[in-house]
């Protein structure tokens, strides 16, 4: 009876909502006894984070997608987690007790038996020394966890879509995951548990990799899946196998794919992964060849938006466009923007008091400072700190020349720029733009022979 009352309620919500379609996955929250108002469910490249309202409710909406494996994490315990399985259309309804997240987890929903498989069955991976074994007897222990995987799928009947015969038909690209991805990994394990560092496999276990290339729509939403194929294709990629600096191995994994698969659907999926992977990464410096191959075989509206909008954020702090601004505020309280420095060079360092790396520039940035004393740029150190007591104090004690300004923690500067790790150091032209979005460091031989090429710097 709550099953079926919950299926109407989902229902109606559905229908209530106009921008709803019929394929979208529609998952509803009731948490009670909230610890946090905060659910995030981790998937592909994405995070999305929901809020729930004052009585624990809340509602998230994934299209575009026939099917998905998340993680879905309450509050801040990163520990703790469920997986979920989900397929176009599905309109399921989550419910737990926020003190007891973990033992009180309830799935309503047609895929309530593939969660519960997936969250109670615990599959163990092969042990490190049958790496040891010629690849011939590797694969028969494999080939044989392999089908008591299945035997146990089938034993716990999740049922339900295409999960069952995704496992039954192709375990690998679930077993992969849980069996830390024997069959990719054989070829270094067997070098470090044979002690055989000049082992390369033979064709036999490029052929047995090559078989389990399989084109499917209807799995190439799976993380697991998609991970499996790009892995693979790297390691059947005869010319390019050794290739292991990212974006090469990238643009690599991209040519062979949108030449192997004929399916638009899964081309479509695997390269997007790929680009919107590294761009997120990396960055947009320098990937023509990428976008050459990603602009002539992705041709789904939604992919195409979701990759332009990756790149956008990096194109927030491109070089020679004006930098993204920012309000710090002095030793007095006095608050300042991009434009108060604008007509000399800026050279930019973040940093922070607790931050080691950071600390030891210091007497480098003064003795550019000295070096600079009387030419047209102005040396600028914005502190990241929580604490701006303890940035105050450093200044003070430790005399901090050169514009020392707060500027906190959790800024749009920082997010523009990506600035994930500090000491980092940014150069904007008399105008604002930036010349150096990664400059380099004070003690870099280099760096006084850059400024020094600065045209006017004198």
């Amino acid at each position: 009876m709550r099953r079926f009352f919950s299926m109407l309620v989902l229902a109606a919500v559905a229908a209530a909502c106009g921008n709803v379609q019929p394929k979208d996955i529609v998952l509803t929250f009731d948490v009670a006894d909230m610890t946090a108002d905060e659910i995030v469910l981790v998937y592909h490249n994405e995070i999305r984070s929901l809020t729930l309202d004052a009585q624990g409710h809340g509602e998230l909406i994934l299209d575009d997608m026939d099917a998905v494996y998340a993680r879905l994490f309450y509050a801040a315990d990163l520990r703790s987690f469920k997986q979920i399985y989900l397929e176009a259309g599905d309109r399921v309804n989550i419910s737990f007790n926020g003190k007891d997240y973990s033992g009180t987890f309830a799935f309503d929903g047609e895929k309530a038996a593939a969660v519960k498989y997936l969250n109670d069955i615990e599959l163990t991976a092969l042990p490190d020394e049958d790496y040891a074994l010629p690849f011939d007897e590797y694969m028969k222990k494999l080939g044989a966890k392999e089908a008591d995987a299945v035997k146990l799928m089938r034993a716990n009947k999740p049922g339900a879509g295409n999960f069952e015969e995704m496992v039954d038909k192709y375990s690998k690209v679930y077993n992969e995951t849980k069996d830390d991805r024997a069959l990719l990994m054989y070829p270094l394990g067997h070098r470090f548990m044979a002690q055989d560092m000049s082992y390369e496999p033979d064709q036999s276990y490029y052929d047995a990799v090559d078989a389990y290339l399989v084109e499917n729509d209807s799995w190439a939403d799976l993380d697991q899946y998609r991970d499996f194929i790009v892995e693979a294709s790297h390691i059947l990629d005869q010319e390019n196998r050794n290739v292991t600096a990212a974006y090469p191995k990238a643009v690599a994994q991209m040519k062979f794919i949108a030449d192997r698969f004929s399916s638009d659907k899964v081309r479509n999926t695997l390269l997007h992964y790929l680009a919107y992977a590294y761009v997120d990464n990396f960055g947009v410096d320098g990937i023509q060849d990428m976008e050459n191959v990603y602009r002539t075989y992705v041709k789904d509206t939604a992919l195409v938006a979701k990759f332009d909008k990756v790149c956008e954020k990096w194109n927030l702090a491109s070089v020679g466009k004006p930098s993204p601004d920012f309000k710090a505020t002095d030793l007095n309280g006095k608050e300042y923007t991009l434009a108060d420095f604008r007509g000399k060079y800026v050279y930019i360092d973040i940093w922070a008091t607790w931050c080691g790396p950071c600390r030891q520039e210091i007497p480098h940035l003064k003795a550019l400072e000295e070096n600079y004393r009387d030419a047209q740029i102005t040396f600028l150190s914005l502190s990241v700190d929580n604490d701006k007591a303890k940035w105050e104090k450093m200044v003070k004690e430790e005399q901090l020349s050169g514009v020392q300004l707060y500027l906190g923690t959790g800024s749009d500067f920082q997010s523009a720029y990506q600035i994930d790790g500090i000491p980092r150091f940014i150069l904007l032209d008399k105008e604002g733009k930036i010349i150096d979005k990664d400059m380099q460091r004070p003690s870099n031989e280099y760096t006084r022979s850059i400024i020094d090429a600065l045209e006017g710097i004198r």
